[in-house]
């Protein structure tokens, strides 16, 4: 099995050895700046943010929150690093971050595992081919305070808004999931009949009739601060049961997670434009089913969700009769994209037209670097392996409810 991990010399040479290979005449970037505070790369990200092809986790309105509070915990400092071109303008932005553990320092991109598609913020018409992309890689090593060992660079998408992500150019590996999405658009009739089956229509009325008895059925969106604390304490609540019955735990019983989604609802919402929208579907006055995420560019970044565990509620499936009711309301209000993020999920299935490859780049820098390239290459591949063989993921799963 041929491991794709790679090493980047420290002389910044590249040569078969290295698996990425430099050609004679490359263009060569202008400067490049490290910024280990974010404020001060705010003017070069506010520009490419709003022209570069991105999702909502690259923006500042998402990221800045989870820098201040979940990267803090986790021990990621920033290492946001701009090249500029020959007019000095800013060329591309790399959300970057770097941390430590067990004596390796690994950049990766900023948001960990709540970002569902990593991504730099490149000038539109920039083009950049593999030997710039070993050139910034080796030149932001360098410039990096804390000298980093590896580049582990994962769940990337082949491309964005139709623009080819150039850190594909390198060597690189399927990510262990795919990012699944369902196109939408105008005509919600039209939408739902196309998505679910005459049989799966009547079943989800059924059910919202069922639902019903308890209350009438309500969908909510957070529209300030009142609501905002009700419906994430319901979340909360609900998620934390759930983790309770299955006897796992959980990051959501992390403070700092709880602060994380106050502060993105709050963030924005008395402009209608809060940096995560919350969802609810409410039955009377008791919220049955939630979900949070981010819009961005006609584009729903779905991001957590949680149903009532309550047996006569859970039957009436308020967590898909609120997904229905969500996607509804996004293509009346003109979205073109519903995103359900990373993994593997029967109601994916059922809702998303899209399945949206993601790669993984890992790079090592120094002779451990690399060493830890090829050992997390090898793991990422396992578990894409497992995750892809439905028999072997739910015994695992089982066996983990049962250990704890």
């Amino acid at each position: 099995m041929t491991n794709t991990a790679s090493i980047l010399p420290a002389d910044g040479r590249c040569g078969a050895t290295a698996g990425i290979e430099r050609r004679q005449g490359a263009s060569q970037l202008g400067r490049i700046e490290v910024f280990e505070n974010p404020a001060d790369a705010a003017v070069a990200w506010s520009e490419l943010e709003t022209i570069a092809p991105a999702s909502v986790y690259q923006t500042q309105k998402w990221l800045l929150p989870w820098i201040d509070i979940v990267g803090r915990r986790l021990g990621v400092a920033p290492l946001i690093a701009v090249a500029y071109g020959a007019n000095d303008e800013p060329m591309a932005l790399f959300p970057f971050g770097v941390s430590e553990r067990r004596g390796i320092r690994a950049v990766t991109f900023l948001g960990g595992g709540d970002s569902n598609s990593n991504l730099a913020l490149i000038r539109p018409q920039t083009r950049l081919d593999k030997a710039d992309i070993v050139s910034l890689l080796h030149r932001i090593a360098r410039k990096t305070r804390q000298r980093p060992d590896a580049f582990v660079l994962i769940n990337q998408p082949m491309s964005w808004e139709g623009v080819a992500n150039p850190f594909a150019l390198l060597r690189h590996q399927r990510s262990p999931s795919e990012c699944h999405s369902a196109t939408l658009y105008p005509g919600t009739e039209d939408f739902i009949k196309q998505r679910l089956s005459g049989d799966a229509r009547k079943k989800l009325r059924k059910k919202w009739k069922k639902l019903s008895e308890a209350g009438p059925v309500t969908h909510v969106v957070a529209r300030n601060p009142d609501e905002v604390a009700r419906i994430l304490n319901a979340f909360f609540e609900q998620k934390l049961e759930r983790f309770r019955q299955k006897n796992i735990s959980s990051e959501f019983e992390e403070p700092s997670t709880r602060q994380f989604f106050l502060r993105g609802c709050l963030d924005g919402l008395a402009t209608g434009n809060p940096a995560i929208e919350l969802h609810a579907l409410a039955a009377g006055d008791r919220i049955v089913a939630v979900y949070a995420g981010a819009p961005h560019r006609g584009r729903f970044h779905a991001m957590i969700n949680s149903f009532d565990q309550d047996p006569d509620i859970a039957r009436t499936s308020p967590g898909d009769l609120l997904l229905m009711t969500m996607m509804q309301a996004m293509c009346d209000r003109g979205y073109n994209s519903f995103d359900l993020g990373i993994g593997e999920a029967r109601y994916k299935s059922s809702w998303c037209d899209q399945s949206e490859p993601l790669f993984d780049t890992l790079v090592g820098v120094t002779l451990k670097g690399r060493a830890y390239a090829l050992a997390m290459s090898s793991w990422l591949r396992i578990k894409r392996n497992i995750k892809q063989n439905k028999s072997v993921l739910e015994a695992l799963q089982k066996l983990q409810a049962r250990l704890g």
